[in-house]
């Protein structure tokens, strides 16, 4: 009979311990996904916040990449100074490249918050967007492929910084547009409370 009894005491402290952590366990859960969602919700609000920053020094990568940089540099140093220098200039492209890809991305993540934030937005314009993203990551793999073999590719990756720049400023223009309305909005319903 006490046999019966500790088999009962341990099935039901067995069960209360298996309730207990999975309770436990949906409770971390929950309070988990609502730290996350509340982290994306601002995150997407500092995206409104930060403008892109990096590509605004093209003129000088342009400089870097130009043929007769390499001529001169083989003409005054020899050949070794032209490998070591196009060495350097190609990890500076590749760098800039993932500085485009940055901003790029940042523009994206302004062009989600805007899409929330703005019921005009229509499936054209988000197809559009998924369409602009899909070319310029194709044509940064391309670039970044030239670059790791050697190739200076300055005409593609101006092309590339042209898109990421396009992208920054109909953002910002968008902004200013949404800025404008709010302030409007603003003003009449002040105007409306008279």
């Amino acid at each position: 009979m006490a046999h019966g009894v500790a088999e009962t005491v341990n099935s039901v402290f067995f069960f209360v311990a298996v309730a207990t952590g999975l309770a436990l366990a949906g409770m971390s859960f929950w309070a988990l996904r609502g730290a996350s969602q509340r982290r994306v919700h601002e995150h997407g609000f500092r995206a409104l916040d930060s403008a892109p920053r990096d590509l605004d020094n093209m003129p000088q990568i342009r400089q870097s990449m130009d043929p007769a940089d390499f001529e001169f540099a083989r003409a005054k140093g020899g050949r070794h100074l032209e490998t070591r220098l196009r060495g350097e200039r190609r990890q500076v492209a590749l760098l800039y490249l993932a500085a485009i890809r940055r901003d790029f991305e940042q523009s994206l993540r302004v062009a989600r918050v805007i899409a929330v934030l703005s019921p005009e937005v229509s499936g054209t314009q988000e197809y559009q967007r998924i369409r602009l993203s899909m070319m310029f990551r194709w044509r940064f793999q391309m670039i970044k492929v030239r670059l790791l073999i050697g190739i200076m590719p300055q005409p593609q990756l101006i092309a590339l910084w042209q898109m990421a720049s396009s992208m920054a400023i109909q953002m910002e223009q968008t902004m200013a547009k949404l800025g404008e309305r709010a302030a409007l909005a603003a003003e009449l319903a002040l105007q409306s409370e008279k």
